[in-house]
């Protein structure tokens, strides 16, 4: 080989490596603000969930004093009825929910599960909206780690090759640079199979 030949083959090698460099850097930084931006979500829906699970345990809370309060009226009720004190057990009567008023007029009721479906909806509708929400914040969180062990791989890759660019045996360069060719493929495929 002429030395012509040599440096034109040592500037393609050295071309290579920058570009490799070039490419293993923009992955790098691409997939660390992705798993950011995942993890980023993953805490902002963790702890609105976490608002939301309270707010749905202050709402069963709240169901709780309701029901209690239409079984203590009905059970006055019941009792000013049975005393033959219609203006009595009218006064218990009109206190009850609306839930409780139609639960009496059911052949199922008084108090029957659709008076507690009713009482507790939208507490359980508000958990389970919490727990919705828990569960994507979750799969956001897998998301930020399986984008950090992209990020993983081609800093690693990234660091073969800086190897690369200062090592002087041409076998070794391309070893290195094979190499982070390599991890460069396997962040790209972990960075793709996120999700």
């Amino acid at each position: 080989m002429d030395e012509k030949e040599i440096s034109s083959n040592e500037n393609r090698v050295e071309w290579s490596i920058a570009g490799l460099i070039a490419l293993l850097s923009i992955l790098t930084a691409s997939t660390a603000y992705y798993s950011h931006m995942e993890d980023s979500n993953s805490t902002h829906n963790y702890f609105t969930s976490q608002s939301i699970i309270v707010e749905a345990n202050s709402l069963y809370l709240e169901a709780n004093q309701a029901i209690m309060y239409d079984m203590n009226s009905y059970d006055s009720y019941l009792i000013a009825l049975n005393d033959g004190n219609e203006s009595l057990a009218e006064f218990y009567f009109s206190g009850l929910s609306q839930s409780a008023i139609d639960s009496d007029n059911r052949s199922s009721g008084p108090f029957d599960d659709q008076y507690f479906d009713e009482m507790y909806g939208f507490a359980t509708q508000r958990e389970a909206e919490g727990q919705d929400l828990a569960d994507k914040a979750a799969s956001q969180n897998t998301a930020a780690d399986e984008f950090q062990l992209a990020v993983l791989f081609s800093a690693v890759g990234l660091s073969l090759t800086g190897w690369a660019s200062v090592i002087s045996s041409t076998k070794l360069k391309f070893t290195f640079m094979g190499s982070s060719g390599v991890a460069l493929g396997i962040s790209v495929l972990q960075a793709l199979s996120v999700g």
